[in-house]
Parts: C-alpha cells; structure tokens; sequence
C-alpha cells in the first residue's frame, strides 16, 4: 500500500505529497490469493499437472522473494514466467485458473507501480494501469475487488488524475468492501486515499469530513487488535494534518501513533515489516517533532528508536549501521553531542568498515 523494499519504506512519487500505500503490507500476508492460493501453492510443490508439465510454482516463490526486496524488475520476469507455466485446462475454472492469473497481474502491478517509484520514470504507471485492469477485470473475489481497486486508484492518483482516483476509491469503499470480511482492516486505507484525492481535487472541507471517519474507524481497527493497519494509517494522516497546517490535531494524531508503537514493540513478536516500518517512522516522528520545535518529543521518539537499534545489534541486522549514522545525526540536529557521539562510536565498533566512516568524521568535526 505503506518502505514499499518491502519492508515498509516510504512512498513518494516526484517529491509531491505521500499516500501510505499499506497494499504493501497485504502483499505478503493477505494479498489478493487468500486461502485458496495458499491451497494451490501446497498443491503446486507435491503434484505436476498432467496437462502441462512445467510447474509454476518456484518461479512465484522466486517472483515474491525478489519483491519482498525490492528486485522488481527481476520480480516482474519471475512472475510472467509463472504465468506462462501455468497450466491451461480444457474448461477455465474460476477457482484455478482465472482467479489464480488475476493474483499474478495483481503483483505485477505492484511491482510496475514500484519501479515508477524507485526509478522515477512514470512510465512505468502506464504498465502498471493496464495490468492492474486486467487483475480487476477477472476478480472474483470481493478481497481480490477490493485490493485491485485500491492498487488501481494509487497508480491513477500518483499520475494525477485525481478524479479517477477519487472513483475508484469510492468505488472500493461502497460497492466492494461491505461485502469483504477483511474490510475492517482494509477501510482505513481506502478512506486515507479517498481523503488526499479529495484533497488534491480542492475538496477540503469532504476531505476532513474523510479523515474524521477515518479517525473513527482507526479506534474500531485499534480495539480489534489491529494496531499495525492502524499505526500505518495514523502516521499518514497526522502527516497530511501537518501539511494542511493543522497542528494541534497533527500533534495529537502523532501522540496516539506514538503510544501504539511504544506498547508494540514491547511484544515479543511484531513481524520483520512491522519492525521495519516501526523503525522508519520513530525516525521520521522525531524529525517531525524536531520541526515542529518540540525538542522534549523528538527525544522521546530517538530515544525510542535507539532501544530498538540495541535489540537489532544484538540480533545482528545489517539495517542498524543505518539507523545508528541517521540516529547519531538526529542527536545532532537535537543539539546533544554526547548522545550522538555515543550512537556513532557504536557504528564505529559494530561496523569498523561502514561506508559512513569519513561522513561522521566530518560531522563531528563540525561541532
């Protein structure tokens, strides 16, 4: 949807304004296959089918490894071949056949839509709407509906052409996901996009009216233990709060973002994309804080962060030598020089050939 490298990173198009694209998320764990390709999946590893003898399945397990990081190009070419290898029977079933090649034209979306992103050439989008149409085209499903309309109005929005979006969001909204049982997660996404497109059309006054039943809708996610979709929401949505110069309700949706973070991360268990995208954000909370000249909050969420650098260091994740360099200059910007030369000695011990060696020799030397 919300890291898109899958991780969660951040998702902007041409330095223009963010949607939070939590698609992102529901690609890996629900996606448009749900319990009948995880069927065909374990069928696919123990059986061959007797009318083609090519089997599909370890080019998709390839294809969503590559796109879980962020190798989309590669990712694309493993999908088709998946498709070109699937077997043709003599009747189309809805269940097999047609179903299981709009998940495919689902992820290739996705992943042109990733590549417009990531290589700055829009170009890309136009791939991305064609094959998107075709996944919606043969859905069946209302989850399949939902998720290719959804991944139909980013592309659409992130061309600009707002109003198209705008109706394929609603059209997600009222007419697909009343019927999806996974709607309650889903909703908050769809509603954060219908809220910018409204935006972005001049609609100010319905884009508010958007993000307050958003708001609402993001307690329903919160007491259903939902947290993860809510958090991805709420960061977005205090951003765009800040970007239409509503401080005091960007402050209190980033308070309560806050808050579900610092209780998620005590769990044993998050999941390496909630992990991720936690990291990310307490980063860009920080520096959100730091603008906002609430130097007591931006520590609050470094400090936070830092805890959750230990934990990476001891676990030994690659991702740590870049949260400690952007971390120690976080504590610079803060003004604390200890806190940032201690966050750097420790990049200098754990990763003594860091790339960053020479860059925070010169920052320090600044000081």
């Amino acid at each position: 949807m919300l890291g898109f490298a899958c991780g969660i990173r951040r998702l902007e198009a041409e330095g223009k304004c963010e949607v939070l694209m939590g698609v992102l998320m529901k690609v890996l764990i629900s996606g448009i296959v749900g319990v009948m390709t995880v069927g065909l999946l374990g069928c696919g590893c123990l059986f061959s089918s007797p009318l083609n003898s090519a089997n599909p399945y370890p080019n998709l397990y390839k294809a969503q490894d590559l796109q879980y990081r962020g190798k989309y190009r590669a990712a694309i070419a493993e999908y088709e071949r998946a498709a070109e290898k699937f077997p043709r029977f003599p009747v189309d079933t809805k269940i097999i056949h047609v179903e299981f090649l709009t998940f495919l034209k689902y992820h290739i979306a996705f992943c042109y839509a990733k590549l417009a992103e990531v290589e700055g050439d829009v170009s890309f989008y136009i791939e991305a709407e064609t094959v998107v149409r075709e996944s919606y085209e043969g859905a069946i499903d209302p989850v399949d509906l939902a998720d290719a309309l959804y991944l139909w109005g980013y592309i659409l929005f992130k061309q600009a052409r707002y109003e198209e979006a705008r109706a394929k969001f609603e059209e997600a909204l009222i007419g697909v996901i009343p019927q999806n049982k996974y709607g309650a997660d889903f909703i908050g996404e769809v509603l954060f996009g219908l809220g910018k497109a409204h935006l972005e059309l001049g609609n100010e006054p319905t884009a508010q009216q958007t993000f307050v039943e958003l708001e609402a809708r993001i307690q329903t996610l919160l007491r259903t233990d939902n947290s993860f979709y809510a958090t991805q929401v709420l960061f977005g949505l205090g951003k765009t709060y800040m970007e239409l110069g509503d401080e005091p309700t960007a402050r209190r949706v980033f308070a309560q973002f806050f808050e579900i973070i610092k209780i998620e991360l005590q769990e044993s268990f998050i999941g390496y994309d909630a992990e991720i995208f936690y990291e990310d954000t307490l980063y860009e909370l920080g520096k959100v804080y730091l603008k906002l000249g609430d130097k007591v909050a931006a520590r609050q969420a470094f400090v936070q962060l830092e805890a959750r650098v230990e934990v990476n260091l001891q676990e030994g994740h690659s991702s740590a030598e870049d949260n400690l360099y952007e971390l120690g200059k976080a504590y610079l910007e803060l003004g604390d020089e200890f806190a940032a030369r201690r966050v750097f000695a420790q990049l200098r011990v754990h990763f003594p050939k860091s790339s960053y060696k020479a860059e925070v020799k010169r920052l320090l030397e600044k000081q």
